[in-house]
Parts: structure tokens; C-alpha cells; sequence
């Protein structure tokens, strides 16, 4: 038998290395007819044009000089990259005047052309924060006249993706990045990968994944490095310095900007080096070393302010006057604060009005001006509702329930402090499932990643091999063979270890999904009696209440609630994983049914409900754990008496069918809907209309009768009850022999 099984694994190994050798075969053959099949090369004024990367006076005249002799379409190009030039080296003048004379000859260009000339303007308009506008053009004009060229296409989805993020439409972006990841994969455009990656990178912070962002942002950079390209490199270095400025890590935040800056003055970037300049005014202020925060926020307001970019102003000057705010000037602080005002309303986005009305409004709150602090906080809470960030409207929450306080606007105040506490219960919940969604990955886009390693890896294989055919003898290119066999197991090992990992991870999804499931469900079911308890708090922290007493009697009655609803969460989560206790044994179920019914029906007619129970069997053996099986029906009970409008009925009754105990229980109306039936055992479900939870209940009792039913390998189901209510059905397995 060992010597088969060595056999096969030789077997095995032999094919797999086969099968290597003509995928590596293969690969070549489509590299060679992919090459034969691309479109002509550039022209050499294009070529020309692509080898000028920088923004300096020496590029800007060495592109007009090929304006000169340039015609046709070489013509448009140089033009277009002028324009390029202008706007990078802030001669914003001459820029919009080329790029007017392009727009207005574009009808007569073809759709190459027209394309390059929208995306021209489009960078225009992102210049001058014009996002939304910028978007449009590339998605309304630009991308439905694109020609089917993969990496043309790339670029326009790459830029939506950009202007997309730039207005915090995230989601939006994700899904044109992805889209440009792909088309940039498929061409095995490696540049334009890294690209993405750093893009995705910057997306994932904004959505406060700095784990996965600093990721992305990581891969960039090493590919950027590899090529030297500073351009590339200039951006990748500011949106690490971004990463680690969020994570409060100064130190290598300020290294990052720093050579961000180098790279940036290098290629004559003037806005760019004007958002360096911010950047490290603000690691300066939080290291509160005022002096060098003041001169670097003063160097980009000077760029700012010839770049005519005032969003960009605005954000200069609050920056200042957070400064002075620690330096206890406040007429430094107001002056900023005033021109910051005056900046935002000349290029009005929601973001920076937010910030000035916010800044100013506590500006006010703390000069005692209480009127004033409270018209441009509720300015700024307008905006804050509107644009749904989180931290922002408890922010604004807070302050205007200090104001209102202040007022003596104490409805006001205590409807803004619950706001508030609302706000934090919510972020709580979203921090602790962040914590979570830290660990996860993109697996679509790792996936990726690994296919273009292993084309990397062959093709360094390939071109490993063929030099060696030239270079070594035979006896060599035997080891060759020898070591590549080799290799062949190595890859089938990591095959295997990989599919072990991905096992792993699969197994861990699910998990994250469970406890997901389980905060989502905790979090709902808590909220409400939470924030009664903060409102009963606060209505006799205020002394709103007329009745004490009452009121701590209403807090005990809560606080019993939410012990009930834990405990029942914990028997829930038992139940789910099999650990709740069972002690079964085989019993006769009809003199145990009989004997429980007495007990049932003085339940029952104590409540006002009629009570029937009908055995219909002379005997019902069954193997079961007694106790658990009461607890179903009790808690069957209970839900009839609860629901059920008094006077009613409730009857039980016991058949035997198909080897089968039957039990069914039955309550008089209201019912339940027909497409709610399937979803009452649930967890936490609640039926609205009649038969809702107006009398309390953690919503999990069916959940837990379900799960100790299926234990016991039964089966438990509702339907219309013939007495105008709900009838649950039991099936559980009769004993044979």
C-alpha cells in the first residue's frame, strides 16, 4: 500500500510539473500574440510630451517650443499639457485662457481628442475644489464617448472615483475604483495599480479604516519607490503623513509631509506644496509648538491666496485660529476666524461651512455671547443632520444643550442633551463593530494581488530559464530542470497551505458575521430601555417629575427588564451553540401532560381565559428532558395570555400521528398576518399592529422553544388558529420497541 501511495504522489508531482510547464507555455504564446496585437506607438511629439513630468519654468518652455513646429493632432496634445503645466505652477490665468481656446475648438476633434481635453477640465475644476463639477464632466461627457481602449477607460473611472471621494461620496468612489483596479489588472498596467492602491487607501481613511488604509497605502509606496516616480511618490508620502496623523502618531506623520514637500517643490507643484505646508502647520499645533505651526499655516495661505483657492483659505485660516485660541489671542483668533467666514461663503461647500459655524459659534460660546453662539451652532447642526457625520452632530449637541442651559432654556437644553446621548450610544455600537471590521479584508482585491505575483514569478522563471540556455551547459540546465521540479512542489505546498488559509478565513468570516449579528441584535434591543432610563434620569436630574417615587419605581421596573432580556440573551446564545443542559429520558408523555394541565389551566382561568385541554392518545412514549419541554409550552402559554385579548380562549391538545407526538396550542383572537407566521421565531421579531409586545418580553422565548424543540430532533411551526388567534404545532419523535 506505501509503495502505491508513492507511486501516485510521484505520479502527481510529475503532472503537476506538466502541467507548469505549459501554463508557462501558454503564457508566453498569448504575451507574444498580446504584443503583436497592440495598437501602434505614440508619435514622437507624444513621446516627447510623456517624458516631461514637472511643473518647472524649464518644462513649461521646452513644451512651447514644441508648440511652435507641432500641427494636427500633436498640436492639441502639447497644448493640453501646457495647460497641465500652468495649473500645477499656479498661472491659473493663462491656464483657463488655453484651456477656453480647447473647449471651444472641441466639437471639431475626435473623441480621443475631446476626451483628453475633458479631462483637462475636469482637473481644472478640482483645482479649484469644484468637485461635483469636475465629476460631471468625466461622467456625463467624457466616459459615454470613451473609446473602448482598457486603459483609457481606466483613467476616467480612476478620476470619477477621485472627485467622487473628494465629495465624500464613498461608497459611490469605492465602486469606480474597483472598476479602474480591474480593467488596470487585466492589462497588467502595474503604475496605474499602485495608483488605485493609493487611492483606496485615502478612501479607507476617510471611512476611518486606518488598518486597511495604511495597507493600500504601504503597497503603493513600495511600487513608486521601485520606479522613482516622485510624482506618484509626492502623493503616496502625503497620504501616509495623513494615516499617521489621524493615528496621532506626529513623529512619522511629520516625516511623511516632509517629503511630500521635497517631491512637491521638485516638480513645482504650487498647491500641492500649499497642502504640505497646511499639514505640517497643524502637526506643529498639536505639538503646540506655535511658532514654526504659525509660519508653515502662513505659507500656505500665501500659496492659497494666489491660487484664488478660498475652501482652501478658509481651511488656512481656522487653523490659525486655533492656534491663537491656545495662545490666548483672542483678537488674533477672531480676525482668522472672520476672513475663514468670509472665504467659505466665496466657494461654499457643506464641509467648510460646517467648520467655520462650528469654530465660530464656540468662539462665541466661550466669549459668553450665548445668542450669538447659539445662531451659528444651530447653523452648523443643520449642516451636520444633513451631511450625517456622527461626531459632528454630537458635537453640535452638546454645545447648544450648554447654551440653551446657559438661556435658560431648559426644554431646549435637555431635548439637545438627548440628542446627544442618542449620538453616543449609536457611535458606541458603530466603534465596537469597526473594532471587527479592522481584521477583515478586501479578499476580491487580495485575490488579485496573488494572480499577478504568481504571472510575476513565471515570468521571472521564464526569463531565468532562457538565459540560462544561452549561457550554461547541458549539465546546468539539468539542475535547472531539477530545481524547477522543485519548485513545481513548492508551489503545491503553498497550494495547499493556501487553501487551508483560506478555510481559516472563510471560518473566521463566518464567526465575525455571528458576532456581528449578535451586536447588531444586542444593540437594537437595548437602545430603547437605555434611553428611557437616561430620560427618567434626566427628567429627576432637572426635578421634571412630580411623583419620585413613581418614577424610581419606573427606573426598577426597567432595570428588571433588561435583566430579564440578558438573561434570556444568554440562555439564546446557549441554545445556539448546544450548550444549554438536557437531561433526556424516556418517558410516557400523556399522565405527564395530564398532571401539567391542572397546573395550566389554573394559569389560564387566573387571567380570564377559558382553558381546554384534549388527549387524545392512551399513551406517547417519547425520550425527552421533561423540564425543558414544560419551558416550551410555558412560554407558549405566556405568550397566549399576553396577547390574546381577555376574555379568550387557549386550548392544548395531544395526538399521536405518523410516529409522531403531536401537540398543538391554540388562543382566540387577535392573529398574526399570514407572511409574518415563518418570522415570529426569530430573535428579537416583534409583530406590529394587534398583536405587538405592548406588555413587555425580550422577543427571544420562541427562539429558545425552537432550539430546545430541534434539539429534541423535532419540529416546531405556527399557522391560523380555527379560534381566530395563532396555533403553534410540536412534533417531536416517539420512542420505538
Amino acid at each position: 500500500m506505501h509503495s502505491i501511495n508513492s507511486a501516485l504522489g510521484l505520479c502527481f508531482k510529475v503532472l503537476f510539473f506538466v502541467a507548469c510547464i505549459q501554463s508557462i507555455i501558454i503564457f508566453q504564446v498569448q504575451a507574444q500574440a498580446q504584443t503583436q496585437a497592440q495598437p501602434p506607438l505614440t508619435s514622437n511629439i507624444e513621446a516627447q510630451l510623456n517624458d516631461i513630468t514637472s511643473a518647472s519654468k524649464s518644462a513649461e518652455q521646452q513644451v512651447e517650443q514644441i508648440i511652435k513646429t507641432a500641427t494636427g493632432d500633436d498640436l492639441v496634445h502639447a497644448q493640453i499639457k501646457l495647460v497641465s503645466i500652468y495649473r500645477r505652477s499656479g498661472q491659473q490665468a493663462k491656464s483657463e485662457q488655453l484651456l477656453n481656446d480647447l473647449v471651444s475648438a472641441l466639437p471639431g476633434y475626435n473623441n480621443e481628442l475631446k476626451v483628453k481635453v475633458l479631462i483637462s477640465t475636469a482637473l481644472f475644476e478640482r483645482h479649484k475644489n469644484n468637485y461635483a463639477k469636475a465629476a460631471e464632466i468625466i461622467i456625463d461627457q467624457a466616459l459615454p464617448i470613451a473609446l473602448p481602449d482598457a486603459i483609457e477607460l481606466g483613467r476616467l473611472y480612476q478620476l470619477a472615483g477621485s472627485f467622487l471621494r473628494l465629495q465624500m461620496k464613498l461608497k459611490e468612489a469605492k465602486e469606480y475604483f474597483l472598476i479602474a483596479l480591474d480593467i488596470y489588472q487585466q492589462n497588467e498596467d502595474h503604475h496605474n495599480e499602485a495608483r488605485i492602491f493609493s487611492q483606496l487607501g485615502t478612501l479607507y481613511e476617510s471611512q476611518g479604516d486606518l488598518v486597511l488604509a495604511a495597507e493600500y497605502q504601504i503597497r503603493a509606496m513600495r511600487y513608486f519607490e521601485t520606479t522613482n516616480d516622485i510624482g506618484e511618490l509626492a502623493g503616496n508620502y502625503f497620504n501616509l503623513g495623513e494615516l499617521y496623523y489621524r493615528a496621532h502618531d506626529y513623529s512619522k506623520s511629520l516625516t511623511f509631509y516632509l517629503k511630500a514637500l521635497d517631491y512637491d517643490k521638485q516638480l513645482n507643484s504650487i498647491q500641492d506644496m500649499g497642502f504640505d505646508y497646511h499639514r505640517i502647520g497643524s502637526i506643529y499645533l498639536q505639538t503646540n509648538d506655535f511658532d514654526k505651526a504659525i509660519d508653515y499655516t502662513n505659507q500656505a495661505i500665501n500659496i492659497f491666496i494666489s491660487e484664488s483657492a478660498n475652501q482652501l483659505l478658509s481651511r488656512s485660516h481656522l487653523q490659525m485660529a486655533k492656534i491663537y485660541q491656545k495662545l490666548n489671542d483672542n483678537s488674533q483668533r477672531f480676525k482668522h476666524l472672520t476672513i475663514a467666514v468670509e472665504k467659505a461663503l466665496l466657494a461654499p461647500t457643506d464641509h467648510q461651512l460646517r467648520h467655520v459655524w462650528h469654530d465660530l459659534g464656540a468662539y462665541y460660546l466661550e466669549e459668553f455671547d450665548y445668542p450669538k453662539a447659539k445662531q451659528y451652532l444651530e447653523k452648523s447642526l443643520i449642516i451636520s443632520n444633513k451631511l450625517g457625520l456622527l461626531d459632528h452632530q454630537l458635537s453640535d449637541n452638546e454645545l447648544l444643550s450648554n447654551i440653551h442651559h446657559e438661556l435658560g432654556e431648559y426644554d431646549d437644553a435637555h431635548q439637545h442633551l438627548e440628542a446627544a446621548f442618542k449620538i453616543k450610544l449609536q457611535l458606541h455600537s458603530e466603534q465596537r463593530i469597526k473594532e471587527i471590521e479592522k481584521h477583515k479584508r478586501d479578499i476580491n482585491l487580495l485575490e488579485e494581488q496573488v494572480k499577478v505575483a504568481k504571472l510575476q514569478e513565471e515570468n521571472r522563471a521564464v526569463e531565468a530559464e532562457a538565459q540560462a540556455h544561452k549561457t550554461i551547459s547541458q549539465g546546468v540546465i539539468f539542475i535547472s530542470f531539477v530545481l524547477l521540479l522543485l519548485f513545481s512542489v513548492l508551489i503545491y505546498f503553498f497550494y495547499q497551505r493556501r487553501k487551508l488559509a483560506v478555510l481559516k478565513a472563510s471560518l473566521y468570516q463566518d464567526a465575525l458575521n455571528q458576532k456581528n449579528q449578535i451586536l447588531a441584535d444586542v444593540s437594537h434591543e437595548l437602545r430603547t430601555p437605555l434611553t428611557a432610563l437616561k430620560l427618567q434620569v434626566d427628567a429627576l436630574k432637572y426635578q421634571l417629575v412630580d411623583d419620585v417615587d413613581v418614577s424610581y419605581q419606573k427606573l426598577g421596573t426597567k432595570i428588571d427588564d433588561l435583566n430579564h432580556l440578558i438573561s434570556d440573551i444568554y440562555e439564546l446564545a446557549l441554545s445556539d451553540v448546544n450548550g444549554l443542559s438536557f437531561e433526556a429520558r424516556q418517558v410516557d408523555f400523556v399522565p405527564i401532560l395530564m398532571n401539567w394541565g391542572e397546573e395550566f389551566e389554573h394559569y389560564a382561568n387566573a387571567e380570564g381565559f377559558e382553558w381546554h385541554l384534549s388527549i387524545n392518545a392512551d399513551t406517547a412514549p417519547v425520550n425527552i428532558d421533561t423540564d425543558r419541554i414544560k419551558q416550551v409550552l410555558s412560554n407558549l402559554l405566556t405568550n397566549s395570555i399576553k396577547y390574546t385579548d381577555a376574555p379568550g380562549q387557549i386550548s392544548l391538545s395531544l395526538d399521536v400521528s405518523s410516529n409522531n407526538l403531536l401537540l398543538v396550542l391554540k388562543d382566540s383572537s387577535p392573529g398574526v398576518p399570514d407572511k409574518e407566521l415563518e418570522k415570529i421565531f426569530e430573535r428579537l421579531y416583534r409583530v406590529e399592529k394587534s398583536r405587538n409586545r405592548r406588555t413587555g418580553g425580550s422577543g427571544l422565548g420562541l427562539s429558545i422553544s425552537q432550539n430546545i424543540i430541534q434539539a429534541h430532533d423535532g419540529t416546531i411551526s405556527a399557522s391560523q388558529s380555527d379560534l381566530g388567534g395563532l396555533a403553534v404545532t410540536i412534533t417531536i419523535p416517539l420512542c420505538h420497541g
